[in-house]
């Protein structure tokens, strides 16, 4: 795919990929999409899914759901008043998105096609695309659609839960427009719709690829920590730490209360020994800047944050 796909053709491509099956009359495939609508077939993003069983008719002024059924190798449907009525191809067969295709798309407009190969975790719903250099940066990606229903949304937690701790968080990016403002996912994850990152000042699809890295990059919990404890934000001071104190102040984070520093270090990989004071000593033996100011202690052992 070496021209990226026009942006309008993926915007429309988008609001059928809301749907619960993904589908598209092909009456009204063909009136959405225009002169494109028969590249879209050609290229295979459009396939034929089914046709449908019954149709909605108005009939004396009366509406109502007529089933169809095949006679004389046509379409057709019983009119009280008109007898067997037939029925044209477009208005009973449905067309679903080429997911493939579009994951396709998508992975180009991340420049990270043909890297990993997408893992389906919920048919047609969720895929993780694998972790890639985003402007620089590591990030896990998920892709999913339909989170607004409750079992895609409940398979989404499971899997992050299972998959992407806050030392290893993803982004999901949601290929729906409305998502509920109370959604928010575990592990200090991040979610994003689409249409928040597309290039709407291009004709062609484009993804702000600076934009989800700084998402994920930039991203701060109301403590002030960034994803995986790495970065603190406190009183307009950044506070920068390495991995095996990130872990020390995850402990100390999620435990919300003072706790010992035996309890603290051994969920941690730390090799210090015992004493927390030794994990937050840079070279030369010089402590930590968040050492007293952020970590607090009752000079017994126990510690906790003050942000």
């Amino acid at each position: 795919m070496s021209t990226p796909p026009k942006k309008s053709v993926v915007e429309q491509l988008l609001s059928i990929a809301a749907t619960p099956d993904a589908s598209i009359k092909r009456k009204i495939a063909r009136e959405k999409f225009g002169d494109d609508y028969k590249l879209l077939l050609i290229e295979n993003v459009l396939n034929h899914f089914k046709n449908l069983k019954d149709i909605e008719v108005a009939d004396s002024d009366r509406a109502y759901t007529a089933e169809i059924e095949r006679r004389d190798g046509k379409n057709m449907y019983f009119s009280p008043s008109d007898g067997w009525v037939a029925v044209l191809d477009e208005d009973i067969a449905l067309y679903q998105i080429n997911f493939e295709w579009l994951l396709r798309v998508i992975m180009n407009a991340l420049n990270i096609a043909g890297r990993h190969k997408p893992k389906e975790i919920l048919k047609e719903k969720i895929w993780a695309l694998g972790q890639h250099r985003i402007e620089r940066q590591l990030i896990n990606i998920i892709v999913a659609r339909n989170i607004g229903n409750d079992t895609v949304f409940e398979e989404l937690k499971n899997y992050l839960n299972n998959h992407h701790t806050v030392r290893n968080t993803a982004l999901v990016i949601a290929l729906d427009k409305n998502i509920p403002v109370h959604m928010l996912l575990p592990n200090q994850n991040e979610l994003i719709r689409i249409d928040e990152a597309i290039k709407w000042d291009k004709d062609n699809f484009e993804l702000n690829t600076a934009f989800l890295a700084g998402k994920m990059g930039g991203t701060i919990s109301k403590p002030g920590f960034s994803n995986g404890y790495r970065t603190l934000i406190s009183n307009g001071k950044t506070y920068e730490f390495t991995l095996k104190q990130s872990e020390a102040l995850e402990a100390m984070h999620l435990a919300g209360k003072p706790i010992h520093q035996t309890e603290i270090l051994a969920q941690t990989t730390s090799q210090q020994g015992n004493k927390l004071r030794e994990l937050f000593k840079g070279k030369g033996g010089k402590i930590h800047d968040a050492w007293n100011v952020i970590i607090k202690s009752d000079r017994k052992g126990n510690y906790w944050l003050e942000c």
